[in-house]
């Protein structure tokens, strides 16, 4: 600002071999891209409107109003400088290049700020990253290292299904072969008494 205030105020800029309208958009459009970058605002605070916007509405302001079009009737005041409408209006169009370049700039790196922080691998180490990262997010959302147990392979019994189909298979213990095969099977009736059929006797008399 203090640079373009001495070539706006200055008769310097006649010596310099290029356009006056072309000056005036190159000088503005990268001071309102520097002054965009230097109002920056915590995580905490961008979840209220003005703050979250208050880069655009501070740049617009400061560089816009104020130095693209309040300026040059400062400037007309002066004997050595005269009015003219197309400064004002480079200016303008020179600060809104300047101004939607550092915004989508400025989205670009939040956006791939953000995917880093939420997708770390997971064999990186805290060292890895700033602070400033670590108290933005405050909570970590994904684990920055695994821990792996060594256990030996032969120690780890994998277990055996069973065909419930099969009948080789043994189920709640029913069914069970008797050791004694030649024993009485159980819940067998045992044999009664054998009653002889009656005889029937002739006598002659």
């Amino acid at each position: 600002m203090i640079i373009l205030a001495f070539l706006g105020f200055t008769n310097f800029s006649r010596a310099l071999p290029l356009n006056d309208k072309l000056l005036h958009f190159i000088c503005f459009c990268i001071a309102t891209a520097v002054f965009y970058f230097i109002i920056d605002v915590e995580e905490s605070a961008r979840r209220v409107w003005f703050w979250r916007h208050s880069g655009i509405i501070f740049t617009i302001f400061t560089c816009v109003f104020c130095g693209g079009v309040l300026s040059e009737f400062v400037q007309a005041a002066l004997p050595y400088k005269e009015f003219q409408f197309g400064d004002i209006v480079a200016n303008i169009l020179g600060s809104i290049v300047g101004l939607c370049a550092a915004f989508y700039l400025e989205r670009y790196y939040r956006h791939r700020r953000e995917i880093a922080r939420l997708y770390r691998p997971l064999s990186a180490t805290a060292s890895e990253f700033s602070e400033d990262e670590d108290e933005e997010s405050g909570t970590q959302l994904l684990p920055t290292h695994s821990n792996k147990l060594s256990v030996p392979k032969g120690s780890v019994k994998k277990p055996r299904l069973a065909d419930v189909w099969d009948d080789r298979e043994e189920l709640f213990g029913v069914g069970e072969d008797s050791d004694d095969e030649g024993g009485p099977e159980v819940g067998a009736s045992r044999p009664g008494p054998q009653v002889q059929p009656p005889r029937i006797v002739i006598s002659y008399s």
